[in-house]
């Protein structure tokens, strides 16, 4: 077995029988939070589609890649809105595919609005162990074998936000993850909780800056994104990430027009594993759109 492979093997199985394996990572999830939250469904008063995909750890076999589309829009005159996130996630001999339905009731306060989200669905856990080129199997009891197991899951959040800031809290699976492959039972997910929040601070009149921030909690651990963008005449957003003091990159995202959006990110970790890699790269595409009555298509921040 190539020595990259066997690394994220031996990571694969230490998620799967200690600490169960976590949600995908994003660098832009700022403007694309349906993937963590079902309280951001139709959250802006229009309809929007995003598809992103991010390749982690690029040069090492077996790591990470992660492709999304998302789609929601308001509904019941902006009352409410509605969503739907298809999302296929690869790691190793693991790859995962969700489907998750949102819905979000919003309760509007003037200048700033409480939406509150459910999201129901479900998972499809695939292992594939034959795909392992092993080059000798010295223990005759492991015999490499497909396996594949769907799951039901469901999820909620909360957001209050305005045009200039946000603040959210979401645990966007709550149930979790267990598996019995015949020899032992094991953990393959535990719940996340996400709390996130960002703000805009106009410097002059072509200039703003925003930091926004994302906590995830697993299993007692948590996890810190820290990020700060320029926005440059309304067009150009500029900034770096950090991600637990270890992780740092940064990030371009173009508005191409009020409706359409451009972004890509570069990251590389702060560890040894700088020097056995290229980098993680992440792109997004988003477009938003009219689909009813009462919606309006405006930049928005978040």
């Amino acid at each position: 077995m190539k020595a990259n492979m066997l690394v994220v093997y031996l990571w694969l199985l230490a998620a799967s029988s200690v600490q169960a394996q976590l949600d995908p990572l994003y660098n832009q999830y700022v403007f694309n939070q349906l993937l963590i939250n079902p309280a951001y469904a139709g959250a802006f008063d229009q309809a929007s589609v995003t598809f992103m995909s991010r390749a982690q750890w690029v040069g090492i076999d077996g790591a990470p890649v992660t492709n999304s589309l998302t789609m929601h829009s308001s509904i019941f005159n902006n009352k409410g809105g509605a969503g739907l996130s298809v999302l296929n996630d690869r790691l190793g001999v693991s790859n995962n595919t969700e489907v998750f339905a949102s819905f979000s009731y919003k309760l509007d306060f003037g200048n700033s609005k409480l939406a509150m989200g459910l999201q129901g669905g479900l998972i499809q856990y695939k292992y594939n162990y034959a795909d392992l080129n092993m080059e000798f199997i010295n223990d005759p009891s492991f015999i490499p074998t497909d396996e594949n197991f769907t799951r039901s899951n469901f999820g909620f959040g909360a957001m209050y936000y305005s045009q200039q800031y946000y603040f959210g809290f979401s645990i966007p699976r709550i149930l979790n993850i267990e598996a019995n492959d015949g020899v032992t039972q094991s953990t393959r997910y535990k719940q996340h909780y996400y709390l996130s929040g960002g703000m805009v601070f106009p410097l002059s009149d072509v200039l703003k800056i925003k930091p926004t921030t994302l906590i995830k909690l697993v299993d007692g651990n948590v996890s810190v994104d820290l990020n700060a963008s320029i926005l440059l005449n309304e067009m150009v957003w500029i900034g770096v990430l950090f991600r637990n003091l270890n992780t740092f990159g940064a990030l371009a995202e173009f508005q191409v027009n009020d409706g359409l959006r451009i972004g890509y990110s570069f990251e590389l970790p702060g560890t040894k594993l700088i020097s056995n890699q290229f980098g993680t790269h992440e792109l997004m595409v988003s477009f938003d759109f009219p689909l009813l009555r009462k919606q309006l298509v405006t930049r928005r921040y978040f």
